[in-house]
């Protein structure tokens, strides 16, 4: 069954199980939320600027090596966008993907040719199409997200109960 945000019920409740997995408080910081993905990741997880012109409409680019990851995120994109981004790529990892569409269909060669050379196991970045992949990745992101939220104390105003 397919719900009106194109995500299936197994794709929502295996995101919302790699979440769970992660076992966040009512609030996390950044900080607590990449500790805890790197430990459920096994090895570093460092996250890079990068000129957007390098990777023109790239928002995030996970690169896995045996040792760490590596995570790019534009340089000149707003701080909630690079979280957003930084999010996504960690439901990549988290869903454990192989690949996404993105790197291996519009970069190939730059792929195989850079990533042996460096040691590079994995690429992933946004595919171009809204597949089965980025949906999950993307579940697991507005998880995370609402993991970074602060918690509204209840409003005295019952027009804005509305909102909540």
């Amino acid at each position: 069954m397919t719900t009106r945000f194109g995500k299936s019920a197994g794709e929502r409740a295996t995101s919302k199980a790699v979440v769970a997995a992660l076992q966040l408080g009512e609030h996390v910081t950044f900080d607590e939320l990449l500790a805890a993905v790197t430990k459920t990741h096994g090895k570093p997880i460092e996250l890079r600027d990068i000129d957007s012109a390098v990777i023109p409409s790239v928002t995030g680019l996970w690169i896995e090596k045996d040792t760490k990851s590596i995570i790019l995120l534009p340089s000149g994109d707003n701080r909630l966008h690079r979280t957003h981004a930084a999010c996504h790529e960690f439901g990549h990892i988290l869903l454990r993907h192989q690949g996404c569409g993105g790197v291996e269909t519009a970069m190939p060669s730059l792929f195989q040719h850079i990533g042996s050379r460096q040691g590079i196991r994995r690429m992933l970045a946004r595919s171009l199409t809204w597949n089965e992949t980025e949906r999950a990745a993307e579940q697991v992101a507005y998880l995370l997200s609402l993991a970074l939220l602060p918690r509204e104390r209840d409003s005295s105003s019952t027009f804005e109960r509305t909102f909540l």
